[in-house]
């Protein structure tokens, strides 16, 4: 109790009522809100309009592109060369397209250095060949 013959109530409790009628009640403690970021909200969708993916994905023609590239050198020499050519074309296309949703245009600018080495080396082991049979032919 105060002197003055309020009620005093410990400093942990919240009064709901003020003492008396005409004394207002104390002022609740209110602790500081943290601010918050705001949240994104996705874009809005119109007809025919592609979805625009949250996260950039890796174009899967690309990779299909340099594994053919790759394989190349190994396997069916020149055609898995073209068909590494034409999936590059195709992927680009498709990243292009895309607006940002797809990434891999490194994917598809190894695939066509390694194509088209390939196909440059390939090319000249022909034409050494072809220069060897007419050396040989021309030497009999």
């Amino acid at each position: 109790m105060r002197q003055d013959g309020a009620v005093t109530q410990p400093v942990g409790d919240v009064p709901h009522e003020p003492s008396s009628p005409d004394q207002p009640a104390e002022p609740v403690y209110q602790p500081p809100q943290i601010p918050q970021a705001p949240q994104a909200q996705p874009a809005p969708q119109s007809w025919g309009a592609a979805p625009i993916a949250a996260t950039a994905t890796t174009e899967g023609t690309a990779v299909v592109g340099l594994v053919s590239a790759i394989l190349s050198w190994l396997v069916l020499p020149v055609v898995l060369a073209i068909v590494a050519l034409v999936l590059a074309g195709s992927a680009e296309r498709s990243i292009d397209g895309s607006a940002g949703a797809k990434t891999g245009r490194s994917l598809v600018t190894a695939t066509r250095w390694i194509a088209w080495i390939h196909l440059l080396v390939v090319a000249m082991i022909i034409a050494f060949v072809a220069a060897f049979v007419v050396a040989v032919a021309v030497a009999r």
